[in-house]
């Protein structure tokens, strides 16, 4: 199965146009050395608004190490690198890798908007929380008709499981929404299973809006 890195970074206050006018050349400029296609996504009607996410899907990580070597030799890739810090808050840049176990590449090309449901696996339940997992995964597109992967977290907190699902619209962000809240079977797999197989507390849901 593929893996997902992203690398996120929070902008401080000043001029939201030029900052993503920045975000927006560098991206260009990583994807112009990058092996691998490389996404830029902003948080919406979330927490930390204003935090930058860069993505791309890898089928293994030789291939970001290979990536990231030469970013480091490129003189224009790092001057850019330098423009940035002053459309920062000071903290370091945050990466994360994810190993999708479930991957639905459907509507890649198309999508504008994502939702990312980050969630950490009980004690004792490693085996069937991955298994509700997946079975999430594949009711959701059932009943939203929109792509959903399901993957766990290979760094950060230990545990972290995540459902990431693509729309075209904000509209389809909505309407999957209020599907999933209106589907009664839905309700009744994470009341029955879900619970069980996840911390309590610890989940947490972003909308993301892709910038190029």
């Amino acid at each position: 199965m593929p893996y997902l890195f992203t690398r996120s970074a929070q902008l401080g206050p000043g001029n939201p146009a030029e900052s993503m006018a920045w975000a927006v050349k560098i991206t260009e400029k990583v994807n112009a050395i990058s092996e691998t296609p490389v996404s830029l996504w902003t948080s919406v009607m979330s927490p930390d608004l204003g935090r930058l996410t860069w993505t791309t899907l890898v089928e293994d990580l030789e291939t970001l190490t290979t990536t990231d070597e030469k970013l480091l030799a490129d003189s224009g890739y790092l001057q850019l690198v330098e423009e940035g810090t002053r459309f920062g808050t000071g903290a370091n840049a945050v990466d994360g890798l994810v190993r999708y176990i479930h991957a639905d590449r459907d509507g890649v090309a198309t999508a504008q908007y994502s939702t990312v449901v980050r969630a950490v696996l009980s004690p004792g339940a490693f085996v069937s929380g991955v298994e509700v997992g997946v079975e999430i995964a594949q009711r959701a597109k059932a009943i939203t008709g929109r792509p959903t992967s399901f993957g766990a977290s290979q760094t950060g907190t230990y545990g972290e499981v995540g459902w990431i699902a693509l729309y075209d619209s904000i509209g389809e962000v909505q309407a999957a929404s209020e599907a999933l809240a209106d589907d009664a079977g839905f309700g009744k797999l994470l009341d029955d299973k879900a619970s069980k197989a996840y911390i309590a507390g610890a989940s947490t849901q972003v909308i993301s809006r892709k910038l190029a």
